[in-house]
C-alpha cells in the first residue's frame, strides 16, 4: 500500500493545477522496463476555471527506437519523434514549466507510478513531484454508485457530458480531456498536498532490482531457443 503525506492545507485556489498524462512505449516481454515516451500537460488556472498554458514533449527510450506498434498506440510519426529528448532532458523541461507552486493531477495511480520509477532507476531527486492526485477515483465516484472499479475516461467524458478533443492515448489530448473533467467537476473535488515518501522511493528501487533480474532470465531463456 502506497503511504501519503498529508502537510499543511491551504486554500486550493491559490495553487494551479498540472494535470498531466504519459504514455509508455510497448513491452514485448516479461522483465522489459517500463518507459516513458510522451508527457502531455495543462496547466490550469483553479481561480479563473480556464486552461492557461499547455505542454507536450516527446521522450527518447533507451533504446533510441519507438516500436512502430507504440508509435501506431499513441498516435505518433517517426517526423514528430525527431525531436524527442533523453529522460533527464524532458524531466528538466517539464519540472521547470510546472512553476513554483501547483498540484499534480493525472487520471489514476499509474502515472504517478511511471514517474516515480523512472525517476529513481535515472537518479533524479523527486522533490518536484508533489501534491499529487489520482483524478478517477474522486470523478468516478461522482459519476457512478458504489464506483468499484476504474472508470475509464472516455467513458467519464461521456456520462459527464464533455465531448473529448483530439484521439485518445495521446499525451496531450488525454490531458486535456482530464484537465476539462476537473474544471467541470472543481466545486466538488478536494485536492490535497503531499509529497513522495522514503517508503515509496524503497519500492521502487525494489521493484527495478527484481524487473532487472527477472529480464535477465527472459534473456538467457531467448538465447537457449
Amino acid at each position: 500500500m502506497i503511504t501519503i503525506q498529508i502537510c499543511h492545507r491551504r486554500d486550493v485556489f491559490n495553487l494551479n493545477a498540472i494535470v498531466f498524462d504519459l504514455e509508455l512505449v510497448k513491452r514485448f516481454r516479461k522483465g522489459q522496463l517500463s518507459e516513458i515516451v510522451e508527457i502531455g500537460a495543462c496547466k490550469v488556472d483553479l481561480k479563473s476555471k480556464k486552461i492557461i498554458d499547455q505542454f507536450q514533449l516527446y521522450i527518447k527510450p533507451k533504446s533510441g527506437y519507438v516500436s512502430k506498434s507504440t508509435r501506431k498506440f499513441i498516435k505518433v510519426t517517426k517526423e514528430e519523434l525527431k525531436d524527442a529528448v533523453t529522460f533527464n532532458q524532458g524531466i528538466k523541461t517539464f519540472s521547470d514549466w510546472l512553476g513554483e507552486d501547483y498540484y499534480l493531477c493525472a487520471w489514476g495511480k499509474d502515472d504517478k507510478a511511471h514517474i516515480i520509477n523512472q525517476c529513481v532507476r535515472n537518479k533524479i531527486k523527486l522533490d518536484w513531484f508533489r501534491n499529487y492526485n489520482d483524478l478517477q477515483k474522486q470523478i468516478g465516484d461522482i459519476l457512478v454508485e458504489q464506483n468499484n472499479s476504474q472508470l475509464g475516461l472516455k467513458n467519464a467524458l461521456t456520462i459527464a457530458g464533455i465531448e473529448p478533443v483530439g484521439k485518445a492515448h495521446r499525451g496531450i489530448d488525454d490531458a486535456i480531456n482530464t484537465a476539462e473533467l476537473l474544471l467541470h467537476f472543481v466545486e466538488k473535488i478536494t485536492l490535497k498536498e503531499n509529497h513522495v515518501t522514503k517508503k515509496e522511493i524503497g519500492q521502487h528501487i525494489l521493484k527495478n532490482k527484481q524487473t532487472m533480474q527477472l529480464n535477465k532470465v527472459v534473456k538467457a531463456g531467448l538465447s537457449k531457443t
